[in-house]
This record gives structure tokens, C-alpha cells and sequence, in this order.
């Protein structure tokens, strides 16, 4: 069917950028690379020292892929799918319209010549609704979605800096909802008032109570714009300590996130998330009410979700 033997898995977001060597057909891992510089860091960089944006996004990637020990020949495929395919990206792409079968045929791909990096460069675009967009989630739910699912209607949740909730109906994508939760979390503790009433920690159970606290005050459907400030006055009042507050805050923000769920008529919720997100999120959907329709994607499968999509979708070039 193919020559492929293996390829390079590209995930390139808003934050972080992942590289993989991939072996097919079984999507076995041989080596992995990550980087903190997402597409937004190497945008500002390349603002600052301008250019040609293409030709300095291909030669950072170049560096990156110099760090695998195994040998990336002229032949490997380079698959890159998220934000790079963005308008902050090395090359913005038009998006595919909904209804987007997940079987990743509609995609937009350009293949990118460069006398950079002299391999085959598949770039993936992403999908867009009347008022959204998604850039590399739908990848990963063409990574997700198995038979099952294709007799049912899903949401799948995928948190982050930018959360997703993707409405997949019978194997099709029909909607799909972006909420800013990690981000606006990112700006409220780092530049606002309430940095001084908050301390970052890991999660565990002596914080539990404040983080469904925070839960709890999102479902009651007050303006976030005036519970945020309880966070404030939590610290002034010693009603919490800065590092409860941290997770009330926390709360405050999946379960704003997450109380719209209540509304959306599904069969299923599918959480994909690991770590510390997973909990969180997971602990949110159980104080909502919500945990009797929720199915947990493991995850070891989330994690080779976009490996899996992106090998989907070139196998469909072929």
C-alpha cells in the first residue's frame, strides 16, 4: 500500500511543541523531542527580528529535529498539524466547513518545499464553524473516534490553554465550543490583583474542598467578572490560605468551563486529558452531576491520539 516506513509527528500548538519519530504501521514511538517554544513564542521572536516568517519558523523546526539521535533522512515524512497551519504560524492555511467527517478526507493539506529542510512536508490545516475555529483538536479526535462512537453522539473535551468541547455525531463533527479556561487562568494569577492571593501547588486532597468550592460558585450562575473577586476577599478575610485560593480560582474557571455541558444534549462526554488537568476536569464533571455520561479516554490513547490522526490523514494521500 505504502513505502512509509516511518514518520516525523509534528504537534505544534499555542505553548509547546512536540516532536516524534513514528514507526508504521504499527505507530510505534522510536524517540520524542519537546520544546516550551509554541507557535506563539516563535511569532514574537520572528516580530522582533523579521524576515521571511516561513524560512525562520523551518529553521527552528530544523534545530529540533537535529536533536533526535536517530538519523532523520532526506526520505522521512514530516507531518505537522495545530497552530503552525495558523495566522501566527508559518503558513496560514484555509480552514475545512462543518459537517467534517472524521475520516480527515475534507482537510486542507499543503505540502511545503523548502530548500531548509529538504524533506516532504505535509502541513494540516484546521476546521471552522460560523463563529469558532480549531486547529490540530480535530486531528486528535480523528485519533479518537472509534465504531462506537460512530453510532452515537459525543462530546469530546479536550483542556488546555484553549479547551475544546467537539460535538461528534455519528462520526461527524457538527460543532465545537473553544473556551479560553487556561489562558484567561494564565493572565488572572500572573497579572492582575489576585497574583498576591494565590501560590501555586501540586493537587491533592488538602485542597480539594476549596477547588469544589470554586465549582460550586460557577454553577450558581453569577457574573465571573464579580466571583473572581472572592478570591481577593478570601485572602483579606483569611477565609483561605493563597494556596487554597489557588484552586478555588481554579474551580472558578473549569466549572465556568464546564457547567454549559448541562445544556448540551449528547449520549456521551469523552474527557481526554492527563495529569493533573485530567483530575481537575474529572472532579469538576463529578460535582456538575455529569459523571454517570462521562467516559474516560485513557491516557496512553490521548497521548498517541494525534500520531494516530496525522498517520490517518497521510494514509488518505497516499
Amino acid at each position: 500500500m505504502t513505502s512509509i516506513k516511518t514518520f516525523v509527528s509534528v504537534d505544534w500548538g499555542t505553548t509547546n511543541l512536540r516532536l516524534r519519530l513514528v514507526m508504521v504501521p504499527g505507530l510505534s514511538i522510536v524517540e520524542e523531542v519537546v520544546s516550551p517554544k509554541g507557535i506563539k513564542t516563535i511569532y514574537n521572536e520572528w516580530l522582533e527580528v523579521g524576515g521571511d516568517k516561513e524560512a525562520y519558523f523551518l529553521n527552528f523546526l530544523k534545530q529540533q529535529l537535529a536533536l533526535f539521535t536517530t538519523t532523520i533522512g532526506c526520505d522521512v515524512t514530516i507531518v505537522i498539524s495545530g497552530m503552525a497551519s495558523s495566522s501566527i504560524g508559518m503558513r496560514e492555511l484555509p480552514y475545512a466547513g462543518l459537517p467534517f467527517k472524521t475520516d480527515g478526507k475534507s482537510l486542507y493539506i499543503e505540502k511545503i518545499k523548502s530548500d531548509i529542510i529538504p524533506n516532504s512536508i505535509q502541513l494540516i490545516s484546521g476546521v471552522k464553524s460560523d463563529s469558532d475555529v480549531i486547529r490540530g483538536e480535530e486531528v486528535e479526535i480523528i485519533g479518537l473516534v472509534n465504531k462506537e462512537d460512530e453510532n452515537q453522539s459525543i462530546v469530546f473535551i479536550t483542556p488546555g490553554t484553549h479547551s475544546k468541547h467537539v460535538l461528534c455525531e455519528k462520526g461527524v463533527i457538527t460543532n465545537f465550543f473553544t473556551y479560553m479556561t487556561g489562558e484567561v487562568f494564565s493572565v488572572i494569577s500572573e497579572y492582575t490583583i489576585l497574583k498576591a492571593s494565590i501560590e501555586k501547588t501540586e493537587f491533592d486532597e488538602t485542597v480539594l474542598n476549596a477547588f469544589e468550592e470554586g465549582v460550586q460558585k460557577a454553577m450558581e450562575g453569577k457574573s465571573l467578572l464579580n466571583t473572581l473577586f472572592k478570591v481577593r476577599t478570601n485572602n483579606l478575610f483569611k477565609e483561605k490560605t493563597n494556596i487554597e485560593n489557588y484552586y478555588y480560582l481554579s474551580g472558578l474557571m473549569i466549572g465556568e468551563e464546564l457547567q454549559t455541558l448541562r445544556h448540551l444534549d449528547c449520549d456521551y462526554i469523552k474527557l481526554c486529558a492527563g495529569g493533573k488537568l485530567f483530575e481537575l476536569y474529572h472532579k469538576a464533571i463529578t460535582i456538575i452531576g455529569l459523571e454517570s455520561k462521562t467516559k474516560i479516554i485513557n491516557s496512553s490513547v490521548v497521548d498517541l491520539s494525534v500520531v494516530k490522526g496525522q498517520w490517518n490523514i497521510i494514509k488518505n494521500q497516499l
